[in-house]
């Protein structure tokens, strides 16, 4: 085996020029499938990080989107809305250990001036509304968070803070209006990355139906299960209660319901996806390089086909032959394939570290051993296969004509 490396080693090297070019179709392949991939598999890993800080044990309630599809902004678009005889429902349903309500609306802001549009949200700030803050992953970077009686008090978001919303920052005790009513600053959140929600405002769940006029319809209903009990049974129970209240038959729902649970496998089914097509991209690279080795190794063979002669005169085997070219082509593609699977951690760390600068959202860079392994295994594989005609056309030679081959 070594007498087999060295020998393919020597003879690569002697064109170096020609086996670098063959070298970047690997490269440029391996490269593409360990960045996709890895990426693919960071972002999986910051999915799910985030929905297990909300916890697995939460229900989503909200109004149907007219589509079947399950969005706060739908929700909050529907002209059917959630009441409070839903979240007593909700709240009564065994199982369901806490339960809390949700309004949000567009607001006109006013600042020093400006006015602009922006979602304002109003929950309760009682030990329920701790449910909401893990689902939408609210942190105070500067200030205080609302308490009992902050009816005249906001928290904004990070981008209306830092001049995302308006031409000036916006700092903690400054005043702005919101639906003609005026409201100090008390504190500021920690970036989330989402624009939507680094450009909102909260308030109480009084001052919300005070300024939007909304004494009893609900836009969200955030439960969260009692240890010991299952979120989907739960769920189930609740989707009973409420086409029992509402008078509504099983599929004509006015409501839609879904656990974190059922979120956290849907986005997980999305990115999987999405990390299927990156990759069959990734692998036409791949193919174009295997055409790569396949001509190199043709090409060899025509240039060493006296040396095939000479091989073969002094006894070397069609086998012995086979090996060589074939050993070429698989070391062609193992180095390919370590090559590129530097390249291509190099690259996903450099898309990791820009998201995180970019967005504010800390996805890490996984490259798992069975990616490192399994993309250096697939490099020399696709070297080996595309080395195998030439190997073959070599290995079939007859010493006489090859001989004679100028």
């Amino acid at each position: 085996m070594s007498e087999l490396i060295n020998v393919a080693f020597k003879n690569l090297n002697q064109q170096k020029a020609r086996t670098f070019l063959t070298l970047l179709g690997i490269i440029i392949g391996i490269a593409a499938i360990v960045a996709l991939v890895s990426v693919g598999d960071g972002m999986k890993a910051f999915v799910n990080e985030q929905f297990e800080k909300m916890g697995t044990n939460k229900i989503i309630i909200m109004p149907s989107g007219g589509a079947g599809q399950m969005s706060m902004i739908t929700g909050m678009m529907s002209s059917v809305k959630l009441k409070q005889e839903d979240l007593r429902a909700v709240r009564a349903v065994r199982g369901v250990d806490e339960a809390a309500e949700l309004i949000m609306r567009l607001a006109k802001v006013e600042f020093r001036g400006e006015s602009q549009l922006t979602f304002v949200s109003g929950f309760p700030v009682d030990k329920t509304g701790k449910i909401i803050e893990d689902m939408q992953s609210y942190e105070i970077a500067e200030g205080n968070e609302l308490k009992e009686g902050d009816d005249n008090k906001v928290v904004i978001g990070y981008l209306v803070a830092n001049g995302g919303l308006f031409s000036r920052d916006v700092s903690l005790r400054n005043t702005l209006t919101i639906n003609g009513h005026k409201f100090r600053v008390a504190g500021i959140m920690k970036k989330i990355g989402s624009k939507s929600d680094d450009a909102s405002i909260l308030m109480t769940l009084d001052a919300a139906r005070k300024i939007f006029n909304e004494p009893e319809d609900i836009d969200m209903i955030f439960a969260q299960t009692k240890p010991g009990y299952n979120p989907s049974d739960v769920a189930d129970v609740i989707k009973r209660q409420l086409r029992r209240i509402k008078n509504e038959k099983e599929g004509e729902e006015s409501f839609q319901l879904r656990t974190t649970e059922q979120i956290m496998e849907k986005a997980n089914s999305v990115l999987s996806v999405i990390n299927a097509i990156f990759i069959g991209i990734a692998a036409i690279s791949l193919v174009v390089g295997g055409i790569g080795i396949m001509n190199t190794m043709l090409m060899s063979v025509l240039e060493r086909t006296r040396e095939i002669g000479v091989m073969k005169a002094i006894g070397a085997t069609n086998k012995r032959i086979l090996s060589i070219f074939l050993a070429e082509a698989a070391f062609i593609g193992m180095i390919g394939g370590a090559v590129g699977i530097l390249m291509g951690g190099l690259v996903s760390y450099g898309v990791s570290h820009a998201v995180a600068v970019y967005t504010g959202f800390q996805m890490k860079t996984v490259l798992s051993p069975q990616l490192l392994v399994g993309a250096l295994l697939f490099s020399m594989l696709v070297g080996v296969i595309s080395g195998v005609y030439p190997a073959m056309r070599a290995a079939r030679m007859e010493p006489t004509t090859a001989l004679r081959y100028e």
